[in-house]
């Protein structure tokens, strides 16, 4: 849960640091916000954010996990000055540093949706579409291609998760399960949720038995 005195505290610290990032951007300064970014990870979160790109979802997952609790607080700050090194990133052409800042932010704030979905604000909603958005050319690994299909099924974007669950299934039959536990979710829906959704009863149907029809042979 967000406490909300610390975190306002550490979103205005934050707010200061993005403006400063962004005036050197505009300057192309951009080796000096790098080193502001850095900076501020070390007074804010206690650590360097370099850190946070090299170890696994699962790793950095368990990184803000405190006991039962997760930081959730910290994990937004993160997210978000990754999501800021990731724009100086591709200010510089430097696609490596671009892709593992876009992802790992992304990967963080799906991570907060799934925690936080009832007090969320619609500005990290946002934040994720516009991540979307960065890394739409790019490849993702199959972890963040499973948080994805969770979170277009969370948001009722169900042609969308469709989708990905076919990449995934390509990657992976054995998630082939997965994916008929979603058609059968989906069956129980209304269908002015569907259609809603953009996944009309007959594409379900259909869905499902391409999904069958891929995961036997």
């Amino acid at each position: 849960m967000i406490t909300r005195d610390y975190f306002m505290r550490m979103i205005h610290q934050l707010a200061q640091v993005i403006g400063k990032v962004l005036k050197l951007n505009e300057v192309k300064q951009y080796t000096e916000a790098l080193e502001e970014i850095q900076l501020s990870s070390k007074l804010l979160l206690g650590m360097d954010l370099r850190l946070l790109t090299s170890l696994s979802d699962t790793e950095f997952i368990r990184f803000f996990s405190l006991g039962e609790r997760f930081d959730v607080e910290k994990c937004i700050v993160t997210a978000k000055l990754l999501r800021l090194t990731g724009e100086v990133r591709e200010r510089q052409a430097d696609e490596h540093g671009k892709y593992s800042s876009y992802t790992t932010s992304l990967s963080l704030f799906l991570e907060l949706l799934f925690r936080e979905s009832e007090t969320l604000p619609k500005e990290y909603f946002d934040e994720i579409d516009g991540l979307i958005g960065k890394l739409s050319s790019y490849e993702l690994s199959s972890d963040l291609l499973q948080k994805l299909f969770r979170f277009y099924g969370i948001v009722r974007r169900y042609d969308i998760a469709e989708n990905v669950l076919f990449e995934l299934v390509e990657r992976d039959s054995g998630f082939g399960e997965e994916g008929v536990k979603f058609y059968e979710r989906l069956r129980t829906k209304s269908d002015e949720e569907l259609e809603r959704g953009n996944l009309p009863r007959n594409e379900i149907e259909a869905g499902l038995t391409e999904l069958l029809r891929k995961t036997s042979s």
